[in-house]
């Protein structure tokens, strides 16, 4: 299966004729995936079956956990500690190595959150999310906006870092985390948002960075490579865009990708997660957040 790149200015990120693999097909929604180092496995939500699922060279694919209370978004800290957006306790959850499952937090200002989507933890432990009312269902919507959040786990303080962008998604941080990117979904405004992080953790400075051109999807999962090229999980496939905003080309797939992680044994396998399908394929360039 060919990736059918479009290789202006991203020799340096696939090599030319590089292969899309089809790894797993018949998911219900698949979302979240996150390379689990310790056990060489990649960790995804299957949203519609309420399940998470994990996939390995030796073992392929199995269900990890059920019941997962329609989980999407995923990140693992560095000791292993599973950290999920959970739509249907409209909360962020960890579980622990002894598969212990706590309830982090689910309310703002006494508000339950509307549906927690996607979510990346900074290096000093505080865990950034956002909060867009995509798997609210019929649940009443109490945030009046649909925010980006900053929890600290030490205080249990949340705050809100953002409150104007209409359906925020995908997020990431910068190679050296002073920059957040965050991806908007909403239909006719699809941007990724690039803002200054703060020492005192705020943000300020926020800005259209770059526009994803396929309107039918995207941008929906967020991240960054080691260089600080930015990617995007969109309706074609992920695209791939400079630090400064520039499209350099993108990964075209058969379905729509909603979410991708970098890893693999040196973090340049770029797995990629579409509502019924499962893909690699093989980078020149590892991602930033390096947990493998």
């Amino acid at each position: 299966m060919s990736a059918n790149n479009q290789n202006t200015g991203i020799s340096g990120i696939l090599a030319a004729n590089i292969e899309l693999i089809q790894l797993a097909d018949g998911m219900l929604f698949g979302e979240g995936p996150v390379w689990d180092k310790q056990h060489q496995q990649l960790i995804f939500s299957d949203t519609g079956a309420n399940e998470h699922k994990s996939w390995s060279k030796t073992q392929g694919l199995h269900t990890y956990r059920k019941p997962s209370y329609q989980p999407n978004g995923n990140v693992l800290d560095s000791v292993g500690n599973l950290y999920t957006c959970e739509h249907e306790t409209r909360a962020i959850s960890i579980t622990d190595q002894d598969d212990r499952r706590t309830i982090l937090c689910d309310r703002f200002q006494g508000q339950r959150f509307n549906s927690p989507n996607d979510l990346e933890i900074k290096s000093d432990g505080t865990i950034w999310f956002t909060d867009p009312p995509y798997g609210l269902g019929d649940g009443t919507k109490e945030i009046e906006f649909n925010g980006v959040f900053r929890y600290v786990p030490k205080t249990q303080e949340i705050t809100v870092v953002i409150q104007d962008l209409s359906m925020p998604n995908g997020i990431a941080f910068s190679p050296d985390e002073t920059k957040l990117y965050v991806g908007n979904s909403a239909a006719g405004d699809r941007y990724i948002w690039v803002f200054t992080v703060n020492s005192d953790g705020t943000l300020s400075s926020g800005e259209k960075l770059c526009q994803i051109d396929n309107n039918d999807w995207g941008a929906d999962g967020v991240d960054v490579d080691t260089n600080g090229n930015i990617y995007a999980g969109c309706g074609d496939g992920v695209h791939i865009f400079s630090p400064t905003g520039l499209l350099l080309g993108k990964i075209l797939t058969p379905s729509a990708i909603s979410n991708f992680a970098f890893g693999g044994e040196d973090g340049k396998t770029l797995f990629m997660t579409s509502e019924h399908a499962l893909y690699r394929i093989e980078l020149l360039v590892a991602g930033a957040v390096q947990r493998w």
